[in-house]
């Protein structure tokens, strides 16, 4: 959301984003990232570059 967006939320409608931003940015399964997830990450961020 913009900052805009943002100032014309209720706070209700806020803490639902908030929820839904956490809920689709983690992980179900709690513990350390592998070597393979890791190295899956900088290899997708390497080609970017």
């Amino acid at each position: 959301m913009s900052p805009a967006e943002v100032g014309m939320c209720s706070l209700w409608q806020f803490n639902a984003a908030v929820a839904g931003w956490i809920t689709a940015n983690t992980t179900e399964t709690p513990g350390e990232m592998t070597q393979a997830d890791e190295d899956d990450i900088w290899e997708g961020v390497m080609e970017r570059m």
